[in-house]
């Protein structure tokens, strides 16, 4: 369905089509029935496409025609969690598609405008999702499963043909196969290939199941900054993770919430943080969300980041708060070098951006965040 506030107000150059956004919807789902107690997310669309679908042309098609996998979270209003992944990919329009696209972008225009623009706009793709979900944060599971439902899907052959569609019979033992108990494997037969899940034992430490990915954050970010950020969620601030990947961010979000134990995050949890819902950042609470590159422009284009929002760059491993947040977290002196210790060898090393800040957030003599008054 098309969003009509996304609609360009001016043509520019170029094709209404390509400029316009719409907004994603759920095409087929399986099971098709509730399950008990299981709640089907129709909002899931929004965080498979958090910027909106747009149409794009061949070259640009072309130019990505790898499918990409990602992650995110999803909470409900009850505070519970359920875990997603999903792998995107272009498909051709057919012709009658894009003609409707065409009246629903210019409804005021008549026959020889909207021709115009069909011929304009050319060979149009869109994006499609194959799209898991989970109760529990099994990432790289759900990760690999949805890499075979793809090859699967092309292993189909024609795309109008009833083969080309997963069926539920297809995927049973995917829909049906309970997850093993703690410290417990199952392999689940997909196609021509077993996925294997696992889960730790429950004694074990850091509480995730992530896998390597888990390592992501302390990739991203240097021993002090990591260990600032942890504080600075133990004093329930407002924490805005940036990154250019989707997936850097539903990882380093998932990390942190496991490097809280045995305290959990009880407030606003948005690993990716879709375009339509901007104006959270607004809201007067602690939260926890990751935003990407492009809705972040949007974001600080419509002024909506707070000044009290510390916000984390994963990319360019730098934290920035207010100078007043980061003066009050101090950690004591034995117990933050004993931390640093610890976490050290998983961390990228240090650079001068992290020894040259001021404002400080301190335990020792390291430790330190850039105090910001503009936010």
């Amino acid at each position: 369905a098309l969003s009509r506030r996304s609609r360009p107000e001016e043509r520019t150059e170029g094709s209404f089509l390509l400029q316009a956004r719409f907004e994603p919807s759920v095409l087929r789902r399986l099971p098709l029935e509730e399950r008990p107690g299981v709640r089907f997310a129709p909002e899931v669309a929004m965080f498979c496409f958090p910027h909106g679908v747009r149409l794009v042309n061949a070259s640009v098609a072309a130019a990505n025609a790898i499918p990409k996998v990602t992650s995110f979270v999803l909470t409900a209003s009850d505070k519970s969690r359920m875990y997603g992944a999903c792998i995107v990919w272009y498909e051709p329009l057919p012709d009658g598609v894009v003609q409707a696209c065409v009246d629903e972008v210019m409804p005021e225009c008549d026959g020889v405008e909207r021709a115009a623009e069909r011929a304009l706009a050319g060979e149009l793709h869109a994006p499609e999702a194959i799209c898991l979900l989970s109760s529990a944060p099994i990432f790289e599971a759900l990760n690999s499963c949805c890499r075979q439902l793809f090859r699967m899907r092309l292993s189909g052959g024609d795309p109008a043909s009833t083969e080309y569609m997963l069926t539920e019979a297809s995927l049973c033992p995917l829909l049906t196969t309970p997850l093993p108990d703690y410290g417990g494997r199952v392999d689940v037969p997909l196609g021509n290939v077993s996925i294997h899940v696992v889960i730790p034992p429950a004694n074990e430490l850091p509480h995730t199941m992530a896998g390597r990915d888990f390592l992501l954050l302390f990739e991203c970010l240097d021993v002090s900054s990591v260990i600032v950020l942890w504080a600075l969620l133990l004093a329930e601030q407002k924490v805005l993770l940036q990154a250019r990947q989707t997936h850097v961010l539903t990882m380093a979000a998932e990390s942190l919430c496991a490097l809280l134990f045995p305290f959990s995050w009880q407030h606003v949890y948005i690993p990716i943080l879709p375009a339509s819902l901007l104006d959270i950042l607004q809201a007067p609470v602690p939260f926890l969300i990751g935003i990407d590159e492009e809705v972040l422009g949007m974001a600080e284009q419509g002024g909506l980041v707070p000044d009290d929002v510390v916000q984390v760059d994963l990319d360019a491993s730098s934290i920035v708060c207010d100078p007043d947040v980061a003066r009050a977290i101090r950690l004591p002196q034995k117990q933050y070098h004993k931390l640093y210790k610890a976490l050290a060898p998983f961390c990228r090393a240090s650079g001068r951006q992290s020894q040259d800040t001021e404002g400080g957030a301190e335990g020792g003599d390291g430790g330190s965040v850039r105090g910001s008054s503009g936010g």
